[in-house]
């Protein structure tokens, strides 16, 4: 089947859709776990729902990231989604070894929000983009 697209050129290169991808988690994460901070030290939330906090930052963070990413190199969702989450996933064990010794607690539940978050949006980008669009055949004339 002939497939007749214009060319605009407006699509980022993968690395750097997937750097970019990964900064905006980072800063998502956070600018969110400050408003928790804010939220609990003003007593306005309690301190025993910080771990569903946490998890609400990482599903939020990667989903963010994710989506920034596809929507930059504008092809192959699935791969440049599950990429973000990876890199997201390999920063936050980075910073667990820099600055907290390298004590991996939870980090199975991590995994698992930071997938759920980055899964979503891969998941997403896999709908039909023309389904109530008629499909016309291009035949080929020699």
């Amino acid at each position: 089947m002939v497939i007749n697209q214009k060319v605009t050129g407006k699509a980022m290169p993968m690395a750097a859709g997937l750097a970019l991808g990964a900064g905006t988690s980072m800063l998502i994460s956070l600018s969110v776990a400050a408003l928790w901070a804010y939220l609990i030290v003003s007593e306005k939330m309690s301190p025993d729902t910080v771990g569903y906090c946490a998890m609400i930052t990482l599903a939020l963070a990667s989903a963010g990231g994710s989506w920034v990413a596809a929507a930059t190199i504008k092809h192959r969702w699935l791969p440049v989604c599950l990429g973000v989450g990876g890199i997201y996933y390999g920063l936050l064990a980075g910073i667990t070894v820099l600055f907290f010794g390298g004590q991996f607690q939870g980090m199975f539940v991590t995994a698992l929000m930071v997938l759920a978050g980055s899964g979503c949006v891969a998941l997403l980008g896999l709908r039909s983009k023309n389904k109530h669009q008629k499909k016309m055949q291009k035949f080929h004339f020699r």
